[in-house]
């Protein structure tokens, strides 16, 4: 199965080339500020792109999806063929995907969680079984680090990650982590297209997972 991540591209995504593949997921964050619109051209750039399927998660830019027009927005990327996750899963072609907004607090946006508790009952529902694990902010330590010289990821999250070593976690949030690493079994991806400029410079990350990855 081959796997393409995108991620923080703040409505620009028509300046990125995308190849083809099995499964195109966008990490969050593929609007400004949250407006129907931006979602709206987000969801006619993914029906353009040739994979076989589509996923997007939010992030705490996209304001429409944790709002009073969440029920408007979903319906959006629906109708065009996109699976939105929203601490929920999906398995395509046998292979368990399980996606999740939340973050750990991070100023005055959309799907802020405190430390602790009230974001630890959203990792708690990720399944044992999930392959690839998508949610918007990055774990504790691991492409997680701001220029300021700050660590921004979520403990709680590392400790499940840990605990159910699922072979891939795909992440966005912090622009100036972009990147890949092996650790504990699992694959990290950071895969914002932006960066710390609100500038395009990262191109799509593939990962092709065959034989006994699946």
């Amino acid at each position: 199965m081959k796997l393409t991540f995108i991620s923080d591209t703040h409505s620009l995504h028509s300046l990125l080339t995308l190849g083809t593949g099995d499964v195109l997921v966008h990490c969050g964050d593929f609007t400004g500020r949250g407006s129907l619109e931006d979602t709206l051209a987000f969801a006619q750039f993914m029906a353009k792109q040739n994979f076989t399927h589509k996923i997007a998660i939010a992030g705490n830019h996209d304001w429409c999806f944790e709002d009073q027009r969440s029920q408007e927005a979903e319906s959006i990327l629906n109708d065009h063929g996109i699976i939105y996750l929203n601490d929920s899963g999906i398995v395509l072609d046998g292979v368990t995907f399980w996606g999740s907004p939340i973050q750990p607090e991070f100023m005055d946006w959309a799907f802020n969680r405190q430390r602790g508790a009230p974001i630890r009952q959203h990792w708690e529902k990720i399944p044992a079984e999930t392959d690839v694990l998508i949610t918007h902010g990055p774990a504790f330590g691991i492409l997680d680090w701001c220029t300021h010289g700050a660590r921004v990821g979520c403990e709680d999250l590392l400790e499940v990650i840990q605990r159910i070593q699922p072979k891939i976690h795909a992440c966005g949030h912090i622009h100036e982590s972009y990147g890949i690493r092996e650790q504990g079994g699992t694959t990290f991806i950071n895969a914002c297209i932006l960066n710390e400029y609100y500038r395009v410079v990262n191109p799509p990350i593939e990962y092709t997972l065959v034989g006994e990855n699946l």
